[in-house]
Formats: structure tokens, C-alpha cells, sequence
């Protein structure tokens, strides 16, 4: 059963969620050396990233996922909200340091008092100070919020923020698309139809997006096949995710952190980028190795089981140095450098995977 999900996989045929489930059964390096053909079979020893600032303009919140260590509710002492200008000034001295940004994602929290106005704002203060610069974010769950707020449809509300300069939704709040996970982790949060819909709205204006998966908590095997098979499904509908990426939940500080004490190996992130390289192939063209939870060495091996894009320098990241990790600082030339010490071919990219210089 194990070999026949696989052989189907490797003839191209249509994997249904058990399929991809048994795909996981296999050895992590047989998976890798598959994967590792489709990759180079696309993209060869190239191997992108983009120089990029995460703006964590709040962290005032009141979705309260129980995996999140970064947020405060409101009125808590360490709660913080950047003004317009503050938030601009964030973003112009990142593209200072790092000599040239071409990304800013944007995230935060659910915060109560911010409505569209204040996104609106926000990204044409971005764009007239740093025309240069792509705006990627917000995400399914603020967009929303924003809709329920306003009273807007969700296309409403995708239209404004397009209009006041976002490039490009993220795909935070994906997490496992399966509720009965959901319902545990985040409680709070929109359901996993909800996700999809967003997205489906936003390729449909030719809004272009990214899909993410948080693993490594109370989810089973089942539910990981099941959330790359509903990606791929709307990838096939629409074609509008751009890449995906997995990152490993990180207990740290949260408060899953009592059910889940300790995040999954490194090896588990092979198996995943491996299985889902397997099951996009070249429909969901980039896949990102997520250096961020799992480490630096662990994102480098993954470029040898599937992974494309080695992702972005996520200078200011609050998020994740919240949970009590520690994360180092890389820069243009340090991702180069760890690019070609494992022998690819490192390429900057934009915001929409195009390659603007190859290191040869």
C-alpha cells in the first residue's frame, strides 16, 4: 500500500488524502531522493530568496490562539500598537541596513481598535516612502475581521487594500486546514473553509498568495495530507498561491505549550517539505525551507528534499523570538553564503518569485 501511494506520486497520478497519507509512511530519505529530482528537474541547482522585514505593527489581539506567545490581549501592560509613521520609519531603516528590501510582510494581531483606514494608511505611507518595496500581507483571518467590522464582503474589503498598495496576501492563520484541529489550537479563529474562500476570493481579482502549514502539536498525519490536498485543490482552481511554506510549532511561552511541551525534530521537517514537494510537483512551484523554528542547517538540508527558496532574512521578526528561541540575523550576503556552501546557486528574487540577480 505504502509503495503503490508512492509509485502513483512519481507516475503523476491524482493523490487522494489517504494517498498522502501513506506517503508519509515511507523512509524520510527515499522521500528526499524523489523529491529532490522533481526539484532539480524544475529548477536545477538554482536556489532562491528575497531580502525581506517583518513589520509586527501589534500585538494586541483577541483571536487568543493558544499556540501564540506573541500576543497580549488589550490594556496588558506589554501591549504595543506602531503608529503609521513609527511603522514607515521600522521599515525605512531595515531597508537602510540591509542595503535594499524588497518585501515587507506584514502581521500582526487582531486588534479591536485598527480598522481598514488604519491598513489603508499604513500601506500608502509604505509606498510613497518605499515605492521599491512589496507590501505581502495582511492575512485570511485580518481580512475577516475587516470585513466583519466594516460590513463589507470580503472582495470589498481585498479591493481597498489592493487599491491603498498591498501586493500580496500571506498565509498566515492556515495552520491545518481540518477544524477539529483548529477547534483546538485556536478556537477563535475562522474555519478552514473560511481560509479557502479568502484565498479563493483574492486569486480571483489576480491577488497572488502564499499557503502555509504550522505542524507539529495536536494535528495527526490524516490531517497534514488533508491540508496539502486542499491546497492543491484551490492551486488547481485558481493557481494563485505562489509558494508554500512549513514551520514547526514552537512551544516556548504559549499556553499549548502544557499539552505539547517539546516541538518535533528537524527530521520531521524533511519528511514534510519531501511529501509535499511529492504531491504539488511543479503546480505549486516554490516551497520554502523555513529556517525560522527549525534552524539554519536544518533549512539548508531541506534544500536537498524538495525545497526551492530558502525563504527571506525576516529582519524585526517578533513573533517567533517570543516563544523564548533564539534567531540569528542574516543578511544578503550571509544567505548567499549558506546557499552556496551546500553547492546551489544562490538567486535574489521579489516579492513574486521572479529573479532580479543570480550569484553564479
Amino acid at each position: 500500500m505504502v509503495s503503490d501511494a508512492l509509485e502513483k506520486a512519481i507516475n503523476g497520478e491524482e493523490l487522494k488524502p489517504p494517498d498522502i497519507a501513506r506517503l508519509f509512511e515511507h523512509d524520510v530519505w527515499e522521500l528526499g531522493m524523489v523529491a529532490d529530482s522533481i526539484r532539480r528537474r524544475i529548477f536545477g541547482d538554482l536556489t532562491t530568496f528575497v531580502v525581506n522585514v517583518i513589520l509586527n505593527y501589534t500585538n494586541v489581539c483577541v483571536v487568543a490562539c493558544r499556540f501564540c506567545a506573541f500576543y497580549r490581549p488589550k490594556g496588558h501592560p506589554e501591549a504595543y500598537t506602531l503608529s503609521v509613521d513609527d511603522a514607515v520609519k521600522f521599515v525605512a531603516e531595515a531597508d537602510r541596513v540591509l542595503n535594499g528590501v524588497r518585501q515587507v510582510l506584514v502581521q500582526g494581531g487582531i486588534n479591536p481598535d485598527l480598522g481598514i483606514e488604519y491598513y489603508e494608511e499604513l500601506f500608502r505611507g509604505l509606498k510613497a516612502k518605499l515605492p521599491h518595496v512589496a507590501i505581502h500581507g495582511l492575512s485570511p483571518i485580518e481580512v475577516d475581521y475587516i470585513s466583519r467590522k466594516h460590513r463589507m464582503s470580503y472582495r470589498e474589503v481585498l479591493e481597498r487594500l489592493r487599491e491603498a498598495g498591498m501586493d500580496t496576501l500571506a498565509g498566515g492563520g492556515g495552520e491545518i486546514l481540518v477544524d477539529d484541529v483548529r477547534a483546538r489550537i485556536a478556537p477563535h479563529k475562522i474555519t478552514a473553509e473560511t481560509w479557502l474562500r479568502i484565498m479563493e476570493v483574492a486569486h480571483g481579482l489576480g491577488i497572488m498568495s502564499n499557503a502555509t502549514m504550522m505542524y507539529g502539536h495536536v494535528e495527526s498525519v490524516s490531517d497534514w495530507a488533508e491540508h496539502l490536498y486542499r491546497i492543491l485543490q484551490l492551486q488547481l482552481k485558481t493557481g494563485g498561491f505562489l509558494s508554500f511554506t512549513a514551520w514547526n510549532f514552537e512551544p516556548g511561552n504559549s499556553e499549548l505549550s502544557r499539552e505539547v511541551p517539546y516541538p518535533l525534530t528537524s527530521a520531521t521537517l524533511l519528511k514534510v517539505v519531501a511529501v509535499s514537494r511529492i504531491v504539488f510537483r511543479d503546480r505549486l512551484k516554490h516551497i520554502q525551507s523555513s529556517w525560522l523554528t527549525n534552524g539554519l542547517e536544518a533549512a539548508q538540508l531541506a534544500m536537498f528534499f524538495g525545497a526551492n527558496d530558502f525563504g527571506g532574512t525576516l529582519y524585526g521578526e517578533r513573533v517567533i523570538p517570543a516563544t523564548g528561541l533564539r534567531m540569528p540575523t542574516l543578511t544578503r550576503r550571509g544567505v548567499v553564503d549558506l546557499i552556496k556552501s551546500i553547492g546551489l546557486r544562490p538567486a535574489e528574487r521579489d516579492n513574486w518569485y521572479r529573479v532580479v540577480k543570480v550569484w553564479d
